[in-house]
């Protein structure tokens, strides 16, 4: 009926690269946070005392933080958009087909 097997193959082999490519994204931002924690602590062991070299703080944090933080908007936004119940108003800029047919019907 509308069985399309090209279609059905294209979503096959598209979704492995999906997931191969968010665990790749995932690893690189876990290495990324990771070396912030190193530093951190190689700062903590080496330098506390003294309290020198003082800039492998703020940047320690910074490498270990922001993966974290768009990790957790990644996820807070992927449970948003779960809902499909809501829906855009109309005219608004998410439909642009709609937006310029009401814009050229008011104009005339």
């Amino acid at each position: 009926m509308g069985f399309d097997k090209g279609e059905t193959f294209e979503t096959k082999t598209k979704e492995p690269n999906k997931i191969v490519k968010t665990y790749i994204a995932f690893l690189w931002s876990f290495l990324v946070s990771l070396t912030g924690g190193l530093l951190l602590a190689w700062w903590e062991y080496e330098y506390h005392p003294t309290n020198s070299q003082l800039w492998m703080v703020p940047f320690g944090l910074i490498l270990f933080a922001t993966p974290l933080v768009i990790w957790l908007a990644i996820f807070v936004s992927d449970i948003c958009s779960l809902t499909e119940d809501v829906k855009p108003p109309d005219g608004s800029a998410d439909d642009p087909e709609k937006m310029i047919r009401q814009v050229i019907s008011i104009s005339y």
